[in-house]
């Protein structure tokens, strides 16, 4: 019979794997970034710790998709690195109609909105070739595409893979902003079951 495991194992081991992440983060291929807004959830909450992956990773073979959540800089050159959802894909014919999301005129299944119907209105427009379209989650308080444009390829840093933790203090790594005064926090408990979220 196996021993029973004590207090300080379940805790620590927790705390030494996401250790051993942050070291790893100092690679080029692994990241980890805080969430100080609130314009990707309920995908990501305020205090997220994410861990972002190089789509280079996997042999230079992965290429964004739609749907994928990417941490990338910003288009307007300030250097500042966001957070947001790829909903167009290069080549996409994208609008929004009665505040959903088109592609090629059929609306777009987005389960992970915040709230529904809230994307306004988008021109019909072509996703130009190696740049991507991207929205926050929680489109009623996200700065994105619609305000500055598509993201080119080469911005991207890389895809969000996971929540490593969660906690009150976002600022102990850099951040992945999502530009929005929404700063609503998860309570203690709800970050508890955020630790190591996969995020789809």
């Amino acid at each position: 019979m196996r021993r029973p495991r004590t207090f300080a194992a379940i805790v620590l081991e927790p705390l030494l794997v996401v250790a051993a992440l942050a070291l790893i983060a100092r690679t080029a291929v692994v990241s980890v970034y805080s969430i100080p807004s609130a314009s990707m959830s309920p995908t990501l909450q305020v205090g997220d710790h994410i861990l972002v992956t190089s789509y280079k990773l996997a042999g230079g073979h992965q290429v964004p998709r739609r749907g994928d959540v990417i941490v990338f800089r910003s288009p307007g050159g300030s250097g500042e690195v966001l957070v947001k959802r790829i909903v167009g894909t290069p080549g996409d014919l994208i609008d929004a109609a009665g505040g959903n999301i088109r592609i090629g005129g059929h609306t777009l299944a987005e389960p992970y909105l915040m709230r529904r119907a809230t994307s306004g209105v988008i021109s019909a427009q072509i996703v130009p070739p190696g740049s991507f379209f991207v929205m926050g989650d929680n489109r009623a308080h996200s700065y994105d595409s619609r305000s500055w444009g598509t993201v080119p390829g080469g911005l991207i840093i890389g895809r969000v893979q996971m929540v490593l933790w969660s906690s009150a203090d976002a600022a102990t790594l850099p951040n992945a902003s999502a530009s929005t005064n929404d700063r609503a926090a998860p309570s203690p408990q709800q970050r508890r079951r955020r630790l190591f979220l996969p995020i789809n």
